[in-house]
């Protein structure tokens, strides 16, 4: 499901909580290089969830969060959509440490 969205969201894009409350801006977008991702199969998978760094406070000048696109719920043309509330993004400790594969993403 998540990979409809991918393509879709660029730096700069508003991301909004479940009920379209501004939590931030887009920052970057940590996605993997497909042609290096493979199993036996053939098949491509991504062995960890795909990120998208999101900038907070006044000007994209407060803390930088870190959400998997596995929250993302939906994507507009200017707006990336989450599927938590702001309380349950700004609380979520996991989401502000910057994941250590990010090394291995574009």
């Amino acid at each position: 499901m998540q990979e409809r969205y991918l393509g879709r969201i660029e730096p700069d894009m508003d991301v909004c909580d479940i009920n379209g409350d501004k939590v931030g801006t887009v920052a970057h977008v940590y996605r993997y290089d497909l042609a290096l991702v493979g199993d036996a199969a053939g098949e491509t998978r991504a062995p960890r969830d795909e990120v998208i760094e999101v900038k907070t406070g006044f000007l994209g000048l407060g803390k930088h969060l870190f959400i998997p696109m596995g929250a993302v719920e939906d994507v507009t043309q200017s707006c990336v959509f989450l599927s938590k509330t702001s309380d349950d993004v700004k609380h979520n400790e996991d989401w502000q440490q910057r994941p250590s594969h990010l090394d291995d993403l574009h």
